[in-house]
């Protein structure tokens, strides 16, 4: 195990080997997270679209129109962008004309 250290009171200590250990199960438990928190960030980023798309559709809706298919499919892909395979790299579908 690499030497690892904490400050007290501006003084640099050595973690015993108990504080590694649990320091290195916070580091494990963290990065396990990270495709999850893609995720929210993903959810968070598409939730104004959707409430877009969703409000499109029922404009739509109301008034006849023969969009609603394309805003249907929009909103459709916005809510399986999570399931992307590199969350790093998802590109978010371009909004329907009309």
């Amino acid at each position: 195990m690499a030497d690892m250290f904490k400050k007290i009171d501006g003084v640099k200590v050595k973690l015993t080997d108990k504080e590694k250990v649990l320091e290195e199960r916070k580091d494990a438990e963290w990065n396990s997270g990270s495709k999850e928190r893609k995720k929210i960030k993903l959810r968070a980023k598409r939730q104004n679209l959707l409430i877009e798309a969703d409000h499109k559709i029922n404009y739509l809706i109301d008034n006849d129109s023969n969009y609603t298919p394309s805003w249907r499919i929009y909103r459709q892909k916005l809510r399986d962008i999570t399931k992307a395979h590199d969350l790093d790299n998802v590109t978010f579908p371009d909004k329907p004309k009309g």
